[in-house]
């Protein structure tokens, strides 16, 4: 599996966490329901981990960045790719900050609206 699949996979996760109110020591391996990810799954597992485990930091700082879109206002497709990215940045260093960046705003492109990716 490469890299963009891990983070659609892992984007789609993070969704289901935030949807089952579920950021308290999660059963990742429950929710990725026996996806095969090969040498993305300690990518996966580590980035989910890291997030729930400081979702109101990564939380904070998304708010902290965005001007009038508070996490309680964003639609939920937009806050888990604004997560994954924000997570990456934080939690990943092998993830530079750029790619983390435009990975986002290719995710926003693909499943989200017309305006996600500019967000």
């Amino acid at each position: 599996m490469a890299r963009k699949e891990a983070r659609e996979f892992a984007m789609q996760t993070l969704f289901q966490i935030d949807v089952h109110k579920d950021f308290e020591n999660p059963d990742i391996e429950k929710y990725m329901g026996g996806k095969k990810l090969g040498n993305q799954k300690e990518y996966v597992t580590s980035l989910l981990t890291q997030i729930c485990a400081n979702i109101e930091a990564v939380d904070e700082k998304i708010n902290e960045c965005s001007e009038n879109w508070p996490v309680a206002r964003m639609a939920k497709t937009d806050l888990a790719i604004t997560r994954i990215a924000v997570g990456e940045i934080l939690f990943r260093e092998d993830v530079p900050k750029a790619v983390a960046i435009n990975e986002a705003v290719n995710l926003a492109k693909d499943y989200g609206t017309d305006t996600s990716a500019g967000f």
